[in-house]
């Protein structure tokens, strides 16, 4: 083993990350060529293709990922290990990725963020704002925010609150329509629905102990809640939105919650991470930071 091995696994891994080995150079800034001939290098070491490259494309082979499993956990192995010294040090510093969606990111981060990049000027965020699952540890994110149960046992779950959900309408669409004064009479409304979470024909509102199934006929589907708000806020519909990120245009009568006594089951909001990753001081400190931020946005009575 030549001593640059782990380096180049590292190399290797950037490689598979970026795509491509112009984006991986530019990332890593180094020359394109160079950072070839090392994984050719590699590969000669081990005698063996891990990569298959075009002009145009580049795959990984059978061994290939099997190898880039045990580049990511030496990675993991390394930023631990610096963690352990930065720790001692108390520096908070390196590159962090963090994934939530596009509405969490908008309606809750984005007002508080600036605080955090200030308050660690040597912390380098990606912050990644999607509506889509993401695969916490095969897309290298340290920590990503996410509705609902744990599905994955290599994460570890911390609770960062519940979400209420209420009927939300325009006073300009409630002009225009009979009063509605039973979950039933929302199957007569336009409907317009979040298709990532509400992908029925149907919607089950509760109030206490009290339960009711209600069809609808969805005139819209959505896949971001930015843009589902919006909507009805211009009176398009009706729609079911998260209490927190109504709250402000509620006040200032853009909406109205319609049977406010009515709601979706409440969901709760986790930051994930991978196990031992609250070892690295970055990691912690952002998590102690959105764990404050979420209690007092999502503390909505």
């Amino acid at each position: 083993m030549q001593k640059n091995d782990v380096n180049t696994m590292l190399l290797f891994l950037a490689v598979v990350e970026a795509g491509s080995f112009t984006l991986a150079a530019e990332r890593l800034n180094m020359p394109k060529a160079n950072l070839s001939r090392k994984i050719s290098q590699l590969e000669a070491s081990l005698g063996i293709t891990l990569l298959e490259r075009t002009t145009r494309s580049q795959h990984l082979t059978e061994a290939g990922q099997t190898y880039l499993a045990h580049c990511k956990e030496i990675k993991a192995q390394v930023e631990l290990a610096n963690a352990a010294v930065e720790k001692a040090l108390n520096i908070v510093s390196g590159e962090l990725k963090v994934g939530m969606s596009v509405g969490m990111g908008h309606e809750i981060l984005k007002p508080v963020l600036s605080q955090f990049m200030q308050t660690y000027p040597q912390i380098n965020l990606s912050l990644n704002l999607l509506n889509r699952r993401v695969d916490v540890i095969e897309e290298g994110f340290d920590l990503v925010i996410r509705i609902g149960a744990l599905e994955d046992s290599r994460l570890v779950a911390k609770r960062l609150g519940k979400i209420t959900r209420r009927l939300y309408a325009s006073p300009h669409y409630l002009k225009k329509h009979a009063v509605v004064e039973a979950p039933k009479a929302i199957s007569e409304l336009d409907v317009l629905l979040m298709s990532s979470i509400q992908k029925a024909q149907t919607m089950i509102l509760k109030n206490g102990h009290q339960e009711c199934e209600v069809e609808i006929q969805p005139r819209m589907r959505i896949d971001d809640y930015v843009v589902l708000k919006q909507m009805v806020i211009d009176g398009v519909g009706v729609a079911i939105l998260p209490d927190y990120m109504s709250q402000k245009a509620l006040e200032a009568g853009q909406l109205v919650q319609i049977l406010p006594d009515w709601q979706l089951p409440e969901v709760e909001v986790y930051a994930l991470y991978p196990k031992n990753r609250l070892n690295i001081p970055k990691v912690k400190m952002f998590v102690d930071f959105i764990q404050q931020v979420f209690t007092a946005r999502l503390d909505i009575h």
